[in-house]
């Protein structure tokens, strides 16, 4: 077999996939998925999930519902948001 060697950018490379006909980005996923090591990744999660706990464990969850509810209603006052669209 012989060996091809190219240099691309990841956008690049991005677009090449983008323009795959759809089994053939099928096939690729099922490929890729299966090289996913899920474990690794939920460990990540749960790291980054206790952190983030850690920090904020001072606040409130009345504060965090409020800044929730704030954050929510700016987002849906944006223009462009589907709210505001006819």
């Amino acid at each position: 077999m012989n060996t091809v060697r190219i240099d691309l950018s990841l956008e690049q490379l991005k677009e090449a996939l983008r323009r795959l006909p759809p089994k053939e980005k099928l096939d690729l996923w099922r490929q890729l998925d299966a090289d996913i090591d899920r474990q690794a990744i939920a460990r990540r999660f749960d790291a980054a999930l206790k952190a983030t706990r850690k920090a904020y464990s001072h606040v409130s969850e009345e504060e965090v519902m409020k800044d929730a509810l704030k954050a929510t209603h700016e987002a849906r006052n944006k223009p462009g948001h589907a709210k505001n669209r006819s």
